[in-house]
């Protein structure tokens, strides 16, 4: 029997470059963003807010990267996971910790999550959007 787990997770470093990428593309949007990098816990890492983005936005970009990471799937999903299943939604949507929507993503390395990466400030999409390029910012390195 093992007696212990060992587990990956992202370097600070990595954490720093996708937030930064994730609050770029909101400026290049013409939107105030938030954006948190959790580890495979959901722990957070980084957690950067560009001047005048909503406050309960941060809130928001936390729990869906806490969201993303324990569960290794992007929050948008969760209304297709869902489905016909009300009292699992209930329940979930009454989680402290727990966001059902959009811009939330797993962080894979090497077919393993790393951790995850929660964007809010925009609408859904435009949430989305900035944390795909957060993601994209750590698939440019080598």
């Amino acid at each position: 029997m093992n007696k212990t787990h060992a587990q990956i997770s992202l370097t600070l470093d990595a954490a720093l470059v996708i937030a930064k990428a994730a609050i770029s593309k909101g400026n290049e949007l013409g939107i105030k963003m938030n954006a948190v990098v959790v580890d495979t816990a959901g722990n957070r890492l980084v957690s950067l807010r560009e001047p005048g983005a909503p406050m309960p936005a941060m809130d928001f970009a936390e729990k869906k990267a806490y969201t993303a990471a324990n569960f290794k799937l992007p929050t948008e999903r969760w209304t297709e996971v869902l489905e016909g299943r009300p009292i699992v939604a209930n329940g979930l949507a009454q989680h402290e910790k727990v966001a059902l929507f959009g811009g939330g993503l797993p962080v894979v390395v090497e077919g393993a999550v790393v951790g995850a990466i929660g964007v809010s400030g925009g609408k859904v999409p435009d949430d989305i959007q900035c944390a795909e390029a957060g993601l994209d910012a750590l698939n440019g390195l080598t």
